[in-house]
This record gives structure tokens, sequence and C-alpha cells, in this order.
């Protein structure tokens, strides 16, 4: 599958399925790379269609984080769940990113 993308008002919307792991990265990359120089900055991952990570879609996540910072933005996730949110926690990423139950809390965040 590839990285898709939904406007949500001011914020862009990236949900990527079913994992995100070497093979997947290189299209997330390409997409939010296209993303960030349009412009956008306030980023949702909506991860509740994903499975699993790999390392190499863990390293995609934190030069995603990178990318954004440095161009004044943020990024923050939403919808992760089982194997997928546990990976996430092992690695602490919960503590790198913020995380949320699903987009629509995740947007009312930036507000």
């Amino acid at each position: 599958m590839a990285t898709t993308t939904d406007a949500y008002g001011s914020m862009m919307v990236l949900s990527v399925e079913p994992a995100l792991t070497a093979r997947e990265g290189d299209n997330f990359r390409e997409v939010a790379g296209e993303q960030i120089r349009s412009g956008a900055r306030w980023f949702i991952l909506d991860l509740s269609d994903i499975g699993y990570f790999d390392s190499a879609g863990l390293e995609t996540l934190v030069w995603f984080q990178e990318q954004i910072e440095q161009a004044g933005g943020d990024v923050k996730v939403a919808g992760l769940k089982g194997l997928a949110r546990q990976t996430f926690e092992i690695v602490r990423f919960d503590r790198k990113f913020e995380v949320f139950d699903n987009v629509h809390e995740a947007v009312k965040s930036f507000h």
C-alpha cells in the first residue's frame, strides 16, 4: 500500500498502511517531502490501519519529525493499536510524539 494524504483544515493527515517498513518508507518520504515542500507544517500521522513497524520504518518517523521541526511545524500521531502501539511504546516513541486515540482528538489538540 501507499501513504495517502488528506487536508483537514490547516492540517495535513498522512495515512500509512498496512505497515511502515523499509519498503513503505521510501513512498512515505516521497509523499511527506512533497507536502513539506508545498508549505504544509501541521501534520497528523493516522496510523490506525498500520500493523507493525520495522527499524527502517521507525527511522522514517524520526526523519519526518526532524523535517517538520526544522520547518517550524508539529507532528502528532493518531490511531495506534495492537502490536504497532506496543512497538511504539517499547522504543519510547510515545515520549517523542504526542499520541492520540484518533485523528479527531489529534486535530483538537492543535487548537
